[in-house]
């Protein structure tokens, strides 16, 4: 996407290593302009110290081993709590939450007396179970479990802080109704980039009120403005949750609202958790006189219940709850809310997020570590991060290229940005967040979370360029 002008914009949702959401992050170098947006909304790898981001090892029983590595433990694990715990885990990274749920219920009672420690990680990964089902009743008495147990101070650091945050969320939400998906139709919708950020967005019609909302698969939950909220005719939620504005730390209150129905196409979503952000966390500037309001945007908890998503180049976007094939491209998995796969790096499988609302994709504080023999070759760039509280100055690098293998297909990419430390953010524990550069060079993407697999239809015939972001 080196013709856009923002070539790494990202827009995320991320979980905040403090208080529950990130507000505005706004990344600009040299000769560049980066956009980071970290709203926040899901549980998150939270902080840790640069020189201990090298493999986040005290974080592996969650979120960092291989799902292969998972299933020949599973093989040698005799059967009983231990084994129910290890399969429970496994269940989860592979979206299969209700099979989850009941091992880990299984494994927990045992688990209580003779591993606390473990014991601990299952509550964690249970109530996240429950919230990424949107049974946020089931999962306020779990994470209260956790406190009151005790078995909150056994968890890692890096996720202790998460589950506090995610805990005050349930609360606010615990008397709302599950979201569910009802369809009357196909699901066949037109999608734009046509906006300043090269963003993929879609007109939908809600409450009577029809506006471009962002689809956005690293987004942990659905967003509004403040404004687009009361042309909603919607009303917050009782209680309030906090974030902190990711590198300023800057803490700022969170509203929740539920929208009893979200009409996508055929389909329509019910009881969709709407997180409500003031107005300025929603507006980016490009650091020109000119700004971009975002009004809303449908993220991962609604995109996963249409099934299976494909985002066809020629502007189109089509959902259905079948089809498909449990062989097709590479496989998936989730990281707690996140959609995970593993490209073929210099030979290596290294687990990348899969974010539509990143219009670049950016490299993490892990992948660094990982080459840092690779680190002379790099170039570097000068950095300001402005927030919701303040603004600070960094250092970064640029790999000059990098070639990506999922499958059969081949992405090359040129002068990507690695972040230097850690982020406070589920990237940390990653080695990147794979972007709009990558997805748009094929003639489609599709995300199965019925079979759990990506698939990268075929490249773009020569000569066809990507879609321009305009103003």
């Amino acid at each position: 996407m080196k013709d856009k002008a923002f070539p790494c914009l990202a827009v995320r949702l991320e979980r905040s290593t403090t208080r529950s959401l990130h507000a505005l992050d706004l990344l600009t170098s040299v000769g560049t302009v980066c956009v980071v947006l970290f709203l926040l909304a899901a549980p998150k790898l939270s902080p840790q110290q640069p020189n201990a981001a090298n493999d986040h090892e005290e974080s592996t029983a969650i979120s960092d081993v291989p799902i292969a590595e998972f299933s020949s433990e599973l093989a040698r694990t005799k059967p009983g709590p231990e084994r129910d715990y290890v399969a429970g885990v496994l269940a989860a990274r592979e979206g299969r939450d209700e099979e989850a749920s009941q091992l880990f219920t299984q494994a927990l009672p045992s688990l209580r007396r003779t591993a606390p420690t473990q014991a601990a990680l299952l509550l964690r990964l249970l109530a996240n179970i429950y919230d990424r089902d949107g049974l946020y009743a089931r999962s306020e008495p779990v994470y209260r479990d956790l406190d009151h147990s005790g078995l909150l101070d056994k968890l890692p650091v890096s996720y202790r802080q998460g589950a506090q945050d995610d805990a005050e969320l349930a609360r606010v939400l615990a008397s709302s109704p599950a979201q569910t998906l009802s369809w009357n139709g196909p699901v066949h919708l037109a999608t734009s980039r046509r906006n300043p950020l090269g963003l993929i967005t879609t007109k939908l019609t809600v409450n009577g009120v029809t506006s471009a909302w962002v689809l956005d698969t690293g987004a942990n939950q659905s967003v509004v403005s403040r404004t687009f909220a009361a042309q909603l005719h919607l009303a917050p939620l009782p209680g309030v949750a906090h974030t902190s504005g990711g590198v300023t730390g800057a803490e700022n209150p969170l509203r929740v609202a539920v929208l009893p129905n979200l009409p996508f196409g055929g389909a329509t979503a019910h009881n969709v958790v709407l997180l409500v952000l003031d107005d300025a966390s929603l507006t980016i500037s490009d650091g020109n006189g000119h700004t971009y309001r975002i009004s809303g945007i449908v993220g991962f908890p609604v995109l996963r219940a249409l099934g299976r998503l494909t985002f066809h180049h020629d502007g189109t976007f089509d959902a259905t709850a079948g089809g498909g094939s449990a062989g097709d491209g590479s496989p998936m998995e989730l990281r707690l809310l996140n959609p995970v796969t593993e490209p073929a790096i210099e030979g290596q499988r290294l687990p990348f997020t899969l974010d539509t609302g990143a219009s670049g994709t950016t490299l993490s504080v892990r992948f660094r570590n990982r080459f840092k023999a690779e680190e002379p070759t790099w170039k570097r760039s000068q950095t300001k991060n402005i927030g919701a509280g303040g603004e600070s100055d960094a250092q970064t690098f640029l790999v000059p290229f990098l070639t990506f293998k999922f499958g059969p297909r081949s992405v090359t990419l040129q002068n990507l940005p690695v972040l230097p430390t850690v982020q406070h953010a589920d990237i940390d524990a990653l080695f990147g967040n794979i972007g709009e550069d990558v997805l748009q060079s094929v003639q489609s993407f599709t995300f199965d979370f019925v079979h759990m697999r990506f698939v990268m239809g075929m490249p773009l015939p020569r000569g066809v360029p990507a879609p321009a972001a305009k103003s």
